[in-house]
């Protein structure tokens, strides 16, 4: 059995889909209200608890084969986490550790990023069998502004329009986990999983016009204004969320799609492919 920790986020949920096909799957999450949903989703098993809780993650860790990692986002708490889940997967004798990171944990001025090092670091020492996954920004990030892309038009993000990004499908993401946990040979590697090559948000913003038929221009938010709409956030959240625009803003974040497509033998999921995607499964309206 797979233990996903934080599996009530979008990454658990879909991580869950891709791998309880292929393998019986255990979900950690924190709150009672996630587990009907996660068991119709295919998890076998649903434990609640907090991961703080010394107690609730050595008796999660009983039984795995491997364990998935994925810390709560933006927790202050990322390295306390890490370490607890590290201890445990040692103590328990897994077999095999994946670490949900970031692509470019090394950029110290977004500290979300930085402390995400921290815990690979903690990962090469444990003397477990590792692979560390270091995902782009999801396509499925861009949909929370859908109904201003789809209605008005417009592509509006708190950072340069102009800095290049480069994305990956969330199910990408997850086949690549799947494959890691599943087969030979991926132990003791840090993989980038990369979808596209780097591009503007005035290019994605094209690419959103040519699926949808219409015109979509690209629109920078002030961060000002940003703040005034980012409700339910705690203050760590909010600060390190306008370090990270702000990083976006003079940097973007770029990588490279080689890595993914060795990974999932394929070329992974273009934007278009994605958005054509949606339009399907959500049945839009263009």
């Amino acid at each position: 059995m797979i233990l996903i920790t934080g599996a009530g986020g979008k990454t658990g949920r879909t991580l869950i889909k891709a791998l309880s096909k292929a393998e019986s799957v255990c979900a950690f999450v924190h709150r009672e209200k996630h587990v009907s949903m996660l068991k119709s989703l295919g998890a076998e098993k649903v434990l609640v608890g907090d991961m703080r809780d010394e107690t609730a993650i050595h008796s999660a860790m009983q039984g795995m084969r491997a364990v998935y990692h994925i810390c709560p986002n933006m927790s202050p708490d990322e390295s306390v986490i890490g370490r607890l889940v590290i201890d445990e997967a040692q103590k328990a004798e897994v077999e095999h550790l994946v670490y949900h990171s970031v692509l470019h944990p090394q950029v110290e001025k977004m500290n979300h990023h930085w402390q995400k090092l921290r815990v690979e670091e903690m990962v090469f020492e444990s003397g477990l069998p590792f692979t560390v996954l270091q995902p782009a920004p999801y396509m499925q990030n861009l949909l929370a502004g859908w109904k201003s892309i789809v209605e008005d038009g417009v592509l509006r993000v708190p950072y340069s329009v102009d800095s290049k990004f480069s994305f990956v499908d969330l199910e990408d993401v997850a086949e690549a986990a799947k494959v890691v946990l599943t087969e030979p040979a991926h132990a003791n590697a840090i993989d980038e999983l990369v979808g596209t090559l780097p591009m503007s948000h005035v290019e994605v913003a094209e690419i959103f016009g040519r699926v949808l038929k219409r015109d979509v221009r690209a629109e920078k938010e002030e961060i000002g204004d940003w703040r005034l709409r980012a409700k339910g956030l705690s203050a760590y959240a909010l600060e390190n969320l306008v370090k990270m625009f702000e990083y976006y803003d003079q940097c973007g974040l770029e990588g490279n799609p080689n890595v993914l497509r060795w990974v999932l033998k394929r070329k992974p999921t273009s934007f278009a492919s994605f958005i054509a995607r949606i339009i399907r499964e959500h049945d839009v309206v263009r």
